[in-house]
């Protein structure tokens, strides 16, 4: 699928609020881009909403806040069907990236701006935004940035930030399997953590997954830990006990002590027989 009609948009969008809203109404080249969403609209439920949009920028009171509204939207669609369709249908947009909420983007814009940007103050602005109104965080344009401070460069803020994804509770499996790096760093950590505490042994073939691949020693023994949800994977354990990495046999030796069974035993006995 062709979206360049999209990205057109989303230029002209751009420069529309650089020059000013007051100019909206006589500008030809957004009227023009808005005019050819019309081959969009037809393919998708969220193209027609974006050209429905759109087209009211001409016509109401307030065109410079409608113009952040209408341009978050296309940067999400953007963000999250870019380069991934062709000749299927586009995805629902809520799957993994988000809810549809009716936030203005003035509302949202200083929890996006503690969320992706470093200094002080952030702190308080997206606890107050947690006490106020959590669901905020679960808007579209709001959960991939949630999502990323995980990895806030502030360790104490992307600490903070994966507890409130624990209360958040189920929901939140999902946008974090969205994406995930084996390969990644802290933010994935996390990520895995958080799934692994909601999820338990219900992802337990997420774990094999990451095991059974390349991930990164940190990521690799969180993933080995997570298999201590289910006493189905003593066999698992075992093999990774004997023959994993020095890392990976302490992890998975240390989660077999969770466990009563006589293959354990067994193990933990020819264990000690070699070091005598």
């Amino acid at each position: 699928m062709n979206l360049d009609i999209l990205y057109k948009l989303q230029e002209q969008l751009k420069y529309s609020i650089i020059t000013g809203s007051s100019l909206i109404r006589e500008d030809f080249r957004l009227k023009k881009a808005v005019d050819d969403m019309a081959a969009l609209s037809k393919l998708a439920p969220v193209f027609a909403q974006i050209e429905t949009q759109a087209k009211s920028l001409f016509e109401c009171d307030n065109p410079g806040e409608r113009t952040l509204d209408i341009l978050a939207l296309v940067d999400a669609v953007l963000e999250t069907q870019s380069g991934v369709y062709e000749k299927s249908e586009l995805s629902d947009i809520e799957a993994g990236s988000g809810k549809n909420c009716n936030y203005s983007y003035k509302m949202l814009e200083p929890v996006l701006t503690a969320l992706t940007t470093t200094g002080s103050g952030r702190w308080e602005v997206l606890l107050n935004a947690r006490k106020q109104d959590p669901r905020i965080f679960f808007d579209y344009r709001v959960l991939p940035k949630y999502i990323g401070g995980l990895g806030d460069s502030y360790s104490e803020l992307a600490y903070q930030i994966s507890r409130w994804m624990m209360e958040d509770g189920k929901m939140m499996i999902e946008p974090l399997k969205r994406g995930f790096d084996p390969m990644g760093k802290s933010e994935m950590c996390r990520r895995l953590d958080i799934i692994a505490y909601l999820a338990k042994e219900e992802e337990n073939d997420f774990y094999l997954s990451i095991i059974d691949g390349e991930a990164s020693k940190d990521i690799r023994k969180s993933a080995i830990e997570a298999l201590g949800y289910s006493d189905k994977n003593i066999d698992i354990l075992l093999e990774i006990a004997k023959t994993g990495d020095k890392a990976s046999k302490e992890k998975a030796i240390n989660v077999l002590k969770s466990f009563s069974d006589a293959r354990i035993d067994e193990f933990f006995e020819n264990s000690t027989k070699k070091k005598k």
